[in-house]
Parts: structure tokens; C-alpha cells; sequence
């Protein structure tokens, strides 16, 4: 079992089908152009925030105090600035979050240039493309954190896994995206000891436990795409995942 872009999909609500996420590398040269001309900042402002973040990369913590104080009195053309900001400021924050969750890189800008044809790209397959390699690296030894949306992997754990589902939300619909089913809980006791009780849980865990098909009773409002079968490579900029549907699906 492992995640598909029909949970992507349902769970999210967003995009599986479209263009491919993908962008041309970048000088540090081509990087600070591409902000100046996307977001409208002084160039010299520019060179101190990609010093600072160490690569081509922004912090998330000046995109927001930058940009949050626009209002629809403003100029169209700052509006314009201060939307693409938000929107790199949330790819930087859910689909594509780092490890460290304060910076996000500049390259996604050049899917954000016009803002009209944000819609028409595959954000999902790319998210979905992004989660796997992140996956795979945290299975090695040494590493200790793990990138990538972690909302929509702890949806997916509890739309299929009866014991950890946390309490549902009262307030939720059917045609809503299914992460809004669940209310997050906060953890008690170290987390040392919760580890531990989540292993002994997953030790128990038996097949009637486990909600093989979670959208079963909702398919006429989220439908099954048949891009959920097609097996070959998800790609997420310079990530290229192997997408095999036939080997966890019935």
C-alpha cells in the first residue's frame, strides 16, 4: 500500500492532470533577476534576502512580513507582486516544505510568472512525485527529519489506518477535500514514549483495521480520475519518481 494521486487528489482537492512542475536551473544571477521581476523588490534588497537564506532560496518569515500588508486600495501591479509571493510562500510551506520549514526555493517563481495559467499545472502529481523521494530519503539511518507536505501524509495514514485516526471533524461535508475530515490532536507524554506506543499499535495492527478503500461512499463527489492508473515517472522539477500503481493497487 502506498499513496496514489487518487489520494492526492481527494485528499487535497487540488490538481492531478495538467502541465508537468517543471522549471530550468538557474544561475545566482538568473535567481536574482527572476525575483526582482516576479515580485517587484529592489535588486539590492534581493541580493541581501539570498545572501542571507544561503542559496536561491527566500525565508519564509520575510516573504510574509514583506508582502502582508498589501490592500485592494494598492496598484494592480503590486497586487499582482504580492500574490505571487503568497503563493511561493504556500508551495514553500506545504507542498514542498523543507526540513528546515523557513525557506523556499526561488526556482517555483518561474511557475508563478503568470498568474492566470497557475491552474493549468499538475500541482498534485508533482506533490505526490516530491513525497516519494522524500520517503525515501528518511529510510536511511542518518537522517533524523523529514521534508514534504506532512498534512497530507498524516491524512492518509488516517483515512486508511482505523487506530490512529484522530477525533473527526463535526463540522466537515462530503464535498470538501477529505483532509478537513479530521481535527488534529496534540500529543501527550514525551515523544520517546509515544513512538513507542504507536510500534506496539502497528505490531497489533490486523487487516479489519486497516480501510482499504476510504472513498468508497464519496465517489460522486471525488471521483476516481483514471490518471490514477497510468504507471510510469511523477516529476517534480529536477525529481523524477517511478509511479507504479499495478504493484499496490487490486
Amino acid at each position: 500500500m502506498t499513496m496514489t494521486l487518487d489520494d492526492v487528489g481527494t485528499i487535497l482537492g487540488i490538481l492531478i492532470t495538467g502541465k508537468s512542475v517543471s522549471a530550468t536551473t538557474l544561475t545566482d544571477q538568473q535567481a536574482h533577476a527572476l525575483v526582482v521581476a516576479a515580485l517587484g523588490v529592489d535588486n539590492a534588497k534581493v541580493i541581501e534576502e539570498l545572501s542571507s537564506a544561503r542559496g536561491q532560496s527566500m525565508k519564509l518569515e520575510w516573504l510574509r512580513s514583506k508582502f502582508s500588508g498589501y490592500k485592494d486600495s494598492d496598484t494592480e501591479e503590486s497586487i499582482v507582486c504580492a500574490a505571487k509571493a503568497y503563493l511561493l510562500f504556500l508551495l514553500g510551506c506545504t507542498l514542498f516544505s523543507n526540513k528546515s520549514r523557513t525557506r523556499v526555493p526561488v526556482v517555483h517563481l518561474q511557475l508563478l510568472m503568470d498568474v492566470t495559467d497557475i491552474h493549468t499545472y499538475a500541482w498534485g502529481a508533482a506533490a505526490l512525485a516530491y513525497l516519494y523521494r522524500q520517503l525515501g530519503f528518511v529510510t536511511r539511518s542518518a537522517v533524523r527529519q523529514m521534508a514534504s507536505h506532512m498534512t497530507l501524509l498524516k491524512a492518509w495514514i488516517y483515512e486508511h489506518f482505523q487506530p490512529f485516526r484522530p477525533r473527526q471533524n463535526m463540522e466537515y461535508t462530503i464535498q470538501l477535500p477529505h483532509v478537513h475530515r479530521w481535527t488534529p490532536r496534540r500529543e501527550a507524554g514525551s515523544t520517546v514514549s509515544h513512538l513507542y506506543a504507536l510500534r506496539e499499535e502497528l505490531n497489533r495492527l490486523a487487516f479489519d483495521k486497516v480501510t482499504w478503500d476510504p472513498y468508497r461512499d464519496c465517489r460522486q463527489h471525488h471521483p476516481c480520475h483514471e490518471i490514477t492508473f497510468y504507471s510510469c515517472c511523477l516529476k517534480c522539477l529536477n525529481v523524477v519518481e517511478p509511479y507504479h500503481p499495478e504493484r499496490v493497487l487490486r
